[in-house]
């Protein structure tokens, strides 16, 4: 059997399985990743890079994260 036909059964397996067997499916697949596996485009490199350099110039900048979580909260019930 070709890889593209054992994918569409997968397709269809997947699609009919029950909540079991995609947990189980799910984790399979995630045990046999490897970092390497994840590879950050180069806009998201520059992006992340933008950020570093930035924080590296001024480490006091910006809110801790209890600052941040009470002025999300804020936000939050003055929306309601």
């Amino acid at each position: 059997m070709s890889t593209p036909q054992i994918r569409e059964l997968l397709h269809e397996y997947i699609n009919k399985a029950d909540e079991r067997l995609i947990n189980l499916m799910y984790a399979m697949v995630q045990a046999d990743m490897k970092e390497e596996d994840y590879e950050l485009s180069a806009a998201h490199k520059k992006i992340l890079d933008e950020r570093l350099a930035a924080h590296e110039a001024n480490p006091d900048a910006g809110s801790g994260w209890e600052e941040t979580k009470a002025r999300i909260k804020s936000q939050l019930e003055n929306r309601y």
